[in-house]
């Protein structure tokens, strides 16, 4: 699998915002995860062409940008590269 520049190094990463999300659950084609830090309820999603490419339980990874209070827009850039895999399980790592 081909990575993009953007996610093979941790200051690229940083200035791109891009993280690694764990996709928490699929529903017909939309990639379910979790969208903040501090609030495990708060559940983003990702419409994708073809949902069959994808796991529960993979990482993914997001541009995840807050446009306003209740707003955001959200980017797939591909599936993160094994060096950014939380060991720990977490649902969301820098």
């Amino acid at each position: 699998m081909e990575y993009k520049a953007i996610q093979k190094t941790e200051p690229l990463r940083c200035a791109n915002e891009v993280k690694a999300y764990r996709i928490l659950d699929i529903q017909g084609k939309d990639l379910i995860f979790q969208l903040w830090f501090n609030d495990e309820n708060s559940r983003g999603s990702i419409k994708v062409s073809m949902p069959e490419d994808y796991e529960i339980g993979q990482y993914i990874d997001l541009q995840v940008i807050r446009t306003s209070k209740i707003s955001h827009k959200v980017t797939l850039i591909g599936r993160t590269p094994q060096k950014f895999i939380p060991a720990d399980g977490r649902n969301i790592a820098v």
